[in-house]
C-alpha cells in the first residue's frame, strides 16, 4: 500500500480510525426498542477511510487492543509527535443529559466515554505553547455538528486554528447508515483517481472543498436512502480572510505540479503581488507571444511593432500626453504590444520576465508607481478597486460609494501614477467602464496637471469612441490595423520561424529550408502579399485580414505540427499559403481534422458561454447537455478528456476552492462558437 512518503515529503501525516460496535449484542430475538444499533460494521468503514486517506501520505496510529481504551488512544494521538493528524470515528454519539451536555462517543459497553470531544479540541486549542498536531476531526456520530460549532473554537480567528472538524450531521439530528464514512471514502477516492480534480497549481485539496463535496455525497445517499442527513463542519466568520483554509495540509493533491503553479516559472515574489485584477499572468503570456504552442513564460517570440514600441517606451518613460489608447482588430496583438512593455515596467515582473523583453528596440525603464490591470470580465467597481488598492489604498480607505476618478486622482497626488487597463472591450458592461471612470480620468490626464497617465487597449467598437476620439485628439490614438503589411509581413516570418526553431521537427538542418519557406508562405498569405484569391489587377493591394495575423500564424504553427514534417521548401511553401485567413476557419480546420472526438465541439461550445473566470469541469458535463441533441449530459470524464484535446484554446483560472475553472483563450472564438455550437453538417438539424 503507498504510504504517501514521495508526495507528502518529511511531513509526519498519521491517522487514527476507530469504529466501535457494541457488545453483547448478537444474541437471538429482537432487541428491546430503545436498544441502540450494534453498529457491527463501524470498524470495517473505520478501516475503509484509513485505508484511503493512507495514499494521502498518511501512517496508521496503532491503537491499543481493547476498546475501553479509546478515549486514551485519542488522547496519545492528540500529543503525539505527528505535524498532521487525522481523528475519524464511526460510533454512537450521545449528549449527555446533565451539565454542559456535550458530545460523548458511545463506548462498546453502551456508556458514554468520560471525555466529551470538546475535550479533544480543548487539548489541542486551549495550548498554543505545547506542540498539538494539526488535527482534523471526521466524526460519524450523531449529533457531531456539537463539536463541530463550539462557541469558543468559533471565537477562534482562523489563522490560530489547529483543530478542524467534519460531523456527520447537525448538532440535534442523527447519523445514518455510515453515511459519512462511506462518502469521505468515496470522496477522497475520486481525488485520487482524477474524477474530481483541484487544480494541479495546488499543492493542497483546500480544506472547505473536500467538506463540500462530503456534503454533497450524504446528501445523494440521502436521496436514494431516505432520511434526510445534512453534513456540518467548522464555521468561520464571513469578515475574515480565509486564504489560509487554502493551504490546510490535511490533503495533498495527488496531482499536483509544482511546473503548473501560476506563477511558478517566474520569481516567487510575484506571488505577493497586491492584487489579482493585475493578473500579471496574462500580461507575461501576452508578451512572450507564446500560447499558440503552449509553452509557458520560458521563451519570448515577441516580434515587430518596433515604431509602437519606441513611442510607448517613450510615453511609459514621460514623455508626451497624458493619455495614450491601444486599438485594432481581434487578435492583432494589442495585449502582446502592452504584455511585454509591461513585463519590462512593472518593478515586480522586470526581472523575472526579462527574457521576454529583453530583445525590445527601446525598452521601458522601471516604474514604481504603476498600477495595471486586466479588464476582461471584471466590473467598474472591481476595475476601481484594483487601481485604488495597487496605488496604496487598504479595504478601509474604500469610499461607501466607491472609487471614483475624482478620488483615485487624489490617490495619485503628489507623485503621480501611471495606470495601464488592458482588454477594455472584453469587461463587463465596459461602456460603463469607459463613461464613468476612463473618459473623465483620460481627460484629467490631457490637461496634464494631475499626475495621472494612462494607456488603455480596446477595440475599436461603438462603447469607446468617445474614448479613443479623446486619444486621437490628443495625438495618442496606435491603431495596430494602419501597420505597413511589409513590416507586418516581415514580423510574421521572423515570429514563425522562431517557434518552428524551438523543439519542432522543422529546427533540423534537413528542415531548415522548409521552414523558412513555411514560414515565409503563411506570412505572405496572412499579409495579403501571397493571396492566391487576389486578381492581377489589383496586386498593390493586399486584401486586409480580419484577424491579428499573429494570432492566426500562432494557431495554424500549432496545427501544421500535428502533420508529417514537410522537407521540401515548394511543398512547405504551398503548406504555409493554405493557412486559413480567419480564426473561425482555423478552428474548424482543426476541429474538422479531429471528427474521432465528438465531445471536442460540445465542450468548447459549452465553455464558450463561460462567464466570469470560466466554467468547473461539473458545470460544463450538465450544461453541455444542451449540445448534445437530447443525449443527456456528459460524464465529468468525457469533459476531463474533451478538456485535454482543447487545451490548446482554452485559459485556465482557479477558483477560491481550488477548482480549475475553463474559458476560452480568446472572445473571437467564444463568439464564433456561440454562433455555431454545432458541426456545420448538422448545423441545420439544430436551428
Amino acid at each position: 500500500m503507498d504510504d504517501g512518503g514521495s508526495r507528502s515529503g518529511a511531513t509526519d501525516r498519521r491517522v487514527l480510525a476507530l469504529g466501535v460496535s457494541l457488545e453483547g449484542r448478537d444474541e437471538e430475538g429482537p432487541p428491546p426498542l430503545d436498544a441502540l444499533d450494534p453498529l457491527l460494521e463501524a470498524p470495517q468503514h473505520a478501516a475503509h477511510v484509513t485505508e484511503v486517506v493512507r495514499k494521502f501520505g498518511y501512517r496508521q496510529h496503532s491503537p491499543a487492543n481493547s476498546e475501553a481504551d479509546l478515549a486514551e488512544e485519542v488522547r496519545k494521538a492528540l500529543k503525539s509527535p505527528s505535524e498532521v493528524l487525522i481523528v475519524h470515528l464511526v460510533a454512537h454519539g450521545r449528549l449527555a443529559d446533565t451539565g454542559e451536555r456535550g458530545l460523548h462517543v458511545v463506548g462498546g459497553d453502551g456508556s458514554n466515554l468520560d471525555d466529551p470531544v470538546s475535550t479533544w479540541i480543548s487539548l489541542i486549542e486551549s495550548h498554543p505553547d505545547k506542540p498539538r498536531p494539526l488535527t482534523l476531526f471526521i466524526l460519524d456520530l450523531c449529533h457531531s455538528g456539537v463539536a463541530a460549532t463550539l462557541p469558543w473554537h468559533q471565537e477562534m480567528p482562523v489563522g490560530r486554528r489547529r483543530a478542524w472538524v467534519i460531523a456527520a450531521t447537525g448538532s440535534r439530528d442523527n447519523a445514518f447508515d455510515y453515511r459519512l464514512s462511506r462518502a469521505t471514502h468515496t470522496v477522497l477516492g475520486n481525488y485520487l483517481e482524477g474524477t474530481s480534480t483541484v487544480d494541479r497549481s495546488c499543492e493542497y485539496i483546500p480544506l472547505p472543498t473536500v467538506g463540500r463535496e462530503i456534503a454533497r455525497e450524504v446528501a445523494s445517499l440521502s436521496a436514494q436512502e431516505g432520511f434526510e442527513q445534512l453534513v456540518d463542519g467548522s464555521r468561520v466568520a464571513f469578515l475574515e480572510r480565509v486564504e489560509d483554509l487554502e493551504e490546510l495540509p490535511f490533503f495533498p493533491n495527488p496531482h499536483f505540479d509544482s511546473r503548473r503553479s501560476v506563477l511558478s516559472e517566474v520569481d516567487p515574489g510575484i506571488t505577493s503581488l497586491v492584487d489579482e485584477a493585475f493578473d500579471a499572468r496574462h500580461f507575461m503570456l501576452r508578451g512572450a507571444g507564446s500560447e499558440p504552442l503552449d509553452r509557458g513564460l520560458g521563451q519570448g517570440y515577441f516580434h515587430g511593432r518596433e515604431q509602437e514600441v519606441r513611442l510607448l517606451t517613450g510615453w511609459l518613460n514621460g514623455e508626451g500626453s497624458g493619455f495614450r489608447a491601444v486599438t485594432g482588430k481581434p487578435g492583432v496583438g494589442k495585449s502582446g504590444l502592452l504584455g511585454v512593455l509591461v513585463c519590462a515596467a512593472h518593478p515586480q515582473l522586470r526581472e523575472p520576465a526579462r527574457n521576454l523583453w529583453f530583445r525590445l528596440p527601446a525598452k521601458p525603464a522601471c516604474n514604481n508607481r504603476l498600477a495595471v490591470v486586466h479588464a476582461r470580465r471584471r466590473d467598474l467597481d472591481q476595475i476601481a478597486d484594483s487601481v485604488a488598492r495597487q496605488m496604496g489604498a487598504s479595504d478601509e480607505d474604500r469610499p461607501a460609494d466607491g472609487w471614483d476618478a475624482e478620488r483615485l486622482i487624489q490617490l495619485a497626488s503628489p507623485e503621480g501614477y501611471t495606470l495601464v487597463i488592458d482588454a477594455l472591450d472584453e469587461a463587463e458592461r465596459p461602456d460603463d467602464i469607459t463613461q464613468a471612470l476612463l473618459v473623465p480620468l483620460a481627460r484629467a490626464a490631457l490637461a496634464g496637471h494631475t499626475g495621472i497617465r494612462l494607456l488603455v487597449g480596446t477595440r475599436s467598437e461603438p462603447p469607446f469612441i468617445a474614448l479613443l476620439k479623446l486619444a486621437q485628439d490628443g495625438d495618442g490614438l496606435i491603431d495596430l490595423d494602419h501597420s505597413q503589411p511589409d513590416d507586418i509581413c516581415q514580423a510574421v516570418r521572423q515570429y514563425v520561424g522562431d517557434l518552428l526553431a524551438v523543439d519542432t521537427p522543422y529546427a533540423a538542418r534537413d528542415a531548415v529550408n522548409a521552414a523558412n519557406a513555411l514560414a515565409e508562405g503563411i506570412a505572405e498569405r496572412l499579409t495579403g502579399k501571397g493571396d492566391p484569391s487576389r486578381g492581377e489587377a489589383s496586386p498593390e493591394e493586399p486584401k486586409p485580414l480580419g484577424w491579428g495575423e499573429f494570432l492566426v500564424a500562432g494557431l495554424y504553427v500549432h496545427h501544421v505540427l500535428t502533420l508529417p514534417t514537410e522537407r521540401d521548401s515548394g511543398r512547405a511553401r504551398e503548406l504555409g499559403l493554405q493557412v486559413p485567413r480567419d480564426l473561425p476557419d482555423l478552428l474548424e480546420l482543426d476541429l474538422a481534422r479531429r471528427a474521432d472526438q465528438p465531445d471536442l465541439r460540445t465542450v468548447l461550445a459549452t465553455v464558450a458561454h463561460a462567464e466570469g473566470s470560466g466554467m468547473p469541469e461539473r458545470l460544463i458535463a450538465e450544461v453541455a447537455s444542451v449540445f448534445t441533441r437530447g443525449k443527456g449530459p456528459l460524464s465529468v470524464r468525457r469533459v476531463q478528456e474533451a478538456l485535454e484535446q482543447a487545451r490548446f484554446f482554452l485559459r485556465q483560472d482557479i477558483d477560491t476552492d481550488g477548482t480549475t475553472l475553463y474559458r476560452l483563450f480568446h472572445e473571437g472564438l467564444a463568439e464564433h462558437l456561440r454562433a455555431h455550437p454545432f458541426d456545420p453538417q448538422e448545423q441545420g438539424q439544430n436551428t
